[in-house]
């Protein structure tokens, strides 16, 4: 039988994992692109610019503007 505490937990890690998931889909492809590459590949940022074939400069300001826009969608709502 599953504990009422485990199942709440899980609720809430699922609706937490909604809004992430909701706010990754706001963002600009280009944002959405590099900041998969980051966490979800495992690329670093100048891996990135090379893969994507733009400045080093313009990948950081990417990241940078990408997670601005997911803290200030995410943070309201957790």
């Amino acid at each position: 039988m599953v504990d009422v505490a485990q199942r709440d937990v899980r609720l809430r890690g699922r609706e937490r994992g909604g809004i992430v998931r909701s706010a990754v889909m706001q963002l600009t492809p280009e944002q959405r692109q590099v900041i998969e590459m980051a966490y979800f590949a495992g690329l670093s940022q100048s891996q990135i610019a090379e893969k994507i074939d733009a400045p080093l400069g313009t990948v950081k300001a990417r990241m940078r503007r990408g997670l601005g826009k997911l803290r200030g969608l995410v943070e309201p709502k957790l």
